[in-house]
């Protein structure tokens, strides 16, 4: 045999130092089996294992048995599974072998663990109680909602006026106090100490009153991935990714956030741009084509309305409009033009703004002022007693077909209106029995895909033929925040804000797939949502300091993971 020569030892060198790192990398697993006491496997679990901002999460499968691939260290594990208590321990992986556990089913379910659906269900179908579902389901949905349980009606009158605590605006700050009154009796009503379901003296909940959904077995096999943001209270609002650039841009809509952030994917690392001015609510961005991020700002006392972070420089940059000062910027698109479209005026205003020529442009929504469409989320605004609300009729999502025509959905009204820009043309359409629209995005195929956000639907609008179809998701009281279109697996996917999940549709197959977010319901909160360039889902945890991300393959926390890096 020759002698190897340099190039050849220092080739084996090099594959012995790749190999190496691809260990170390992830050369760890942690794996077990989860049982109840009698020794019954518990399937759809999940086991959670954290270490400094990263909390990787896997699910138990039908034998009870889960493995989470990870690099060498020491975790906190948390197991969680509905009807039983939690459990947790510190895990060295060093130490080889099995780490099993026991669950303790729970004779009464801890209110605090249940999500926003399922309290809803407990609420009865009354003028006061859709009253507080519009209220309370908007911002944040009932899990918020039992921190003050048990209160006053006088108690609760203060707890709405001064809800956020200097995080944002204050919602109820100025409201008119016989509205104020009226949903505090509603809230002492439903969540007082008197209350059938939440009441100090109620009948303990067990598990056979609530409509729990269990995990599909595809849900089981994914993983979620989660990071901590590092600004606390920073309220992060939505998510989009650079598929080319594998970076995630997120805005901080906290008052003591108002930062545009990104987190690179492959280094894992934060870093955030503060805004030049205070409190200007950084809302919900749009990626342009050259990478540069665009974020609407939520103010409702500035006449910036716009910023953008260079993603090469991290220089921001806002962009004023004097003439429109009272009312906010909220969500924003890109047209197939390159130029920006959002949600505007008090009037229902839609506004455009070129990028080029940096100029701000009004179209004026038909919607007539002086009405509102019957069992629309307005209607369920209104206090007995008093005048009838003006319509808000403020535009919310956006999106463009592929005509070029731009889409707005208006919320409260459960409206969208169509607009041609070429024309000017507008035209105003109500999906049959819609209470109130959220998000849109369109497909490539002109379907027009929203959330009947308070029906508890999911939507789909031909854009050329106008026809409707309603789907029923499988969690009563979802709830479907920010719509995206995934180009890596083709199918529509949405936040359900109130069932704490990312759900996927199947576009073909008309199925859905639910994947829960694991963490505390009145954490979680998850609002517009993004794809990378694998076909992994980003979110954010408004309340819970968080982004994230589902694997619906389950390889980002499997030993094919490790091994690929």
């Amino acid at each position: 045999m020759r002698p190897a020569t340099f190039k050849q030892m220092l080739w084996t060198c090099l594959v012995v130092m790749c190999l190496t790192a691809s260990l170390t990398a992830a050369d760890a697993v942690i794996k077990g089996v989860v049982t109840d006491t009698a020794g019954k496997p518990v399937s759809g679990a999940s086991v959670s294992v954290s270490a400094g901002i990263k909390t990787t999460t896997r699910f138990t499968q039908s034998d009870g048995r889960y493995e989470i691939a990870v690099p060498a260290g020491t975790y906190d594990l948390t197991v969680d599974a509905y009807g039983y208590g939690i459990k947790r321990e510190s895990v060295n992986t060093a130490k080889a072998g099995s780490t099993d556990f026991q669950l303790k089913a729970a004779g009464t379910l801890d209110l605090a663990r249940l999500t926003g659906a399922e309290m809803e269900s407990l609420l009865p179908d009354t003028p006061d109680a859709r009253n507080l579902k519009s209220r309370c389901i908007d911002c944040h949905s009932f899990p918020t909602v039992l921190h003050g349980r048990g209160s006053t009606v006088g108690e609760w009158k203060v707890i709405l006026r001064n809800m956020v605590k200097g995080a944002t605006g204050e919602p109820f700050a100025n409201a008119p106090d016989p509205e104020v009154t009226y949903i505090a009796e509603a809230l002492a009503k439903y969540f007082g100490s008197d209350s059938p379901n939440f009441g100090a003296d109620a009948d303990p909940l067990t598990p056979d009153k609530i409509k729990h959904v269990g995990l599909s077995p595809e849900a089981m096999q994914a993983t979620v991935v989660q990071f901590d943001v590092p600004t606390k209270v920073s309220r992060p609002h939505s998510i989009e990714v650079d598929t080319k650039n594998n970076i995630a841009w997120f805005a901080e809509e906290s008052f003591y956030g108002n930062k545009i952030a990104r987190f690179d994917i492959d280094t894992e690392k934060f870093t955030e741009y503060p805004l030049p001015k205070p409190n200007l609510r950084p809302h919900t961005g749009a990626l342009a084509s050259d990478g540069t991020y665009w974020v609407a700002l939520a103010n409702t006392t500035n006449e910036s309305k716009l910023a953008s972070c260079d993603p090469k420089t991290g220089e921001v940059k806002l962009y004023d409009w004097p003439e429109e000062t009272k009312y906010q910027a909220h969500t924003i698109q890109f047209d197939k033009k390159g130029n920006i479209w959002f949600s505007g005026g008090p009037s229902g205003e839609l506004w455009t703004f070129d990028v080029e020529t940096k100029k701000f442009k009004m179209y004026k929504n038909p919607y007539p002022d002086a009405t509102y469409p019957k069992g629309s989320r307005m209607e369920w605004e209104e206090t007995p007693g008093q005048p009838k609300l003006a319509p808000f009729n403020a535009p919310y999502d956006v999106t463009a077909d592929n005509d070029g025509n731009i889409w707005f959905a208006m919320i409260s009204l459960g409206l969208f209106t169509r607009l041609n820009p070429a024309t000017g043309e507008t035209k105003t359409i109500r999906p049959e029995g819609t209470i109130s629209i959220r998000g849109i995005i369109s497909d490539p195929d002109d379907n027009i895909w929203f959330g009947d956000f308070h029906g508890h639907r999911f939507g789909k609008i031909n854009a050329k033929t106008l026809a409707v179809k309603f789907y029923k998701p499988p969690t009563p009281n979802a709830t479907a925040y920010g719509v995206s279109y995934n180009k890596a697996d083709g199918n529509v996917w949405y936040a359900d804000m109130n069932g704490n999940n990312i759900t996927r549709f199947n576009i073909k197959t008309e199925q859905f797939t639910e994947f829960p977010i694991p963490q505390r319901p009145d954490h979680a909160y998850a609002r517009f949502i993004g794809a990378d360039a694998q076909g992994r889902m980003w979110f954010t945890e408004y309340f819970g300091d968080r982004i994230g991300f589902v694997d619906p393959s389950g390889k980002s926390g499997s030993r094919m993971a490790s091994a690929a890096r």
